[in-house]
């Protein structure tokens, strides 16, 4: 459904939004998780435990065995081979750079923890790109809960009315929905396309040039 609704600052979900990170998060999950479990887990499995952040995520696979050996493999593998698995999508850093411009506050809220989001934005060369920058391991609800969105709308000095947040997940649109944002779907990434059109977000964006839109 269109909006009518125009936004003064942009959050942007990072894992299947602003870069192809599933191929790398399922790739380190199997390194740390395998030899413990002895189970290879596919695509669709590793993208079922999202949620919380990755290291959550293990603590809570090895239901009471200890993960700390487990969490450092993951995020020995996720660090050494980004470079080689993850890339921005296509038409990420053309929007990051217009937006930019434009002087739109921009920020991050993603449910991954601290360390693998650094990772990620330093990898990627946008370390400086955002004036917000919220994990999953900074907040006590994770999406669809606000407080996320709700973090990254303060840190930018916007009110949440003001605020779009984009992402590729239903847990994406249902957290702007409940900050009071305007939703917007990343479409350009197809995992969860055929939900997010359930949910009839407040804009439909196919590529990221679309997400301007919102910019009224």
């Amino acid at each position: 459904m269109p909006t009518h609704r125009t936004a003064r600052a942009i959050i942007f979900d990072l894992d299947g939004t602003l870069a192809d990170t599933f191929p790398l998060i399922v790739r380190a999950w199997n390194v740390a998780l395998t030899p413990v479990t002895g189970k290879t887990y596919s695509d669709e499995e590793v993208i079922a435990r999202f949620g919380i952040p990755d290291g959550q995520m293990i603590v809570r696979e090895l239901a009471g065995r200890p993960a700390g050996e487990a969490v450092d493999a993951y995020h020995a593998c996720y660090e050494r081979e980004h470079a080689a698995i993850v890339r921005p999508f296509e038409g990420i850093e053309s929007l990051l750079g217009e937006l930019q411009r434009r002087r739109v506050p921009i920020g991050v809220m993603t449910g991954k923890g601290r360390g693998t989001a650094d990772i990620t934005l330093r990898q990627l060369g946008w370390d400086h790109t955002f004036a917000a920058v919220i994990t999953g391991d900074d907040v006590a609800g994770q999406k669809p809960a606000p407080d996320g969105p709700l973090a990254a709308a303060k840190k930018l000095g916007a009110a949440p009315a003001d605020c779009a947040f984009v992402g590729d997940s239903p847990a994406d649109i249902g957290a702007g929905r409940s900050a009071g944002m305007i939703s917007v779907a990343a479409a350009w990434h197809p995992v969860f396309v055929e939900a997010l059109r359930a949910l009839a977000p407040d804009l439909w964006a196919e590529r990221p040039a679309d997400v301007l839109k919102v910019l009224g």
